[in-house]
């Protein structure tokens, strides 16, 4: 009966941990990033959160930018990417275990501006976040 306790408590402690990857946002690895990581003159900024949560742990999302894919993130990551201003169509296309349509936004963004784009940690969605107010 002493060994069933301890094996339980020792499964216990081990699911109480929390693996660094699930802790905080961080920045996407360069591993998994494939363009607009250079500034550049007349450039605008799109930064994007994939928000933390294990309900989506299973899922990448692949980032594309004018229909080209240009990064791979997994929850809790951020992206920067700057991009030519202008109109830009940003999507996501939600892949692994939790595979689902393609998902578009308008990220017309003029020189110097910045926006600033959320994926629910379920990898299903991809909302603009409106500027903070003055």
């Amino acid at each position: 009966m002493r060994y069933i306790a301890l094996s339980a408590l020792v499964l216990l402690a081990g699911c109480a941990t929390q693996n660094e990857r699930h802790v905080g946002i961080h920045d996407v690895p360069s591993s998994t990033v494939f363009g607009y990581q250079d500034p550049s003159g007349g450039d605008a900024t799109l930064n994007i959160v994939r928000e933390q949560g294990l309900w989506g742990a299973g899922c990448s999302t692949a980032i594309y930018v004018d229909d080209k894919v240009v990064a791979d993130m997994e929850i809790g990551e951020q992206l920067v990417l700057h991009v030519p201003s202008g109109t830009r169509k940003l999507s996501m296309l939600p892949h692994g275990a939790c595979a689902a349509e393609r998902v578009e936004a308008d990220a017309s963004v003029g020189q110097g501006e910045t926006k600033t784009f959320t994926i629910p940690a379920s990898g299903e969605g991809l909302d603009t976040q409106a500027p903070p107010k003055a």
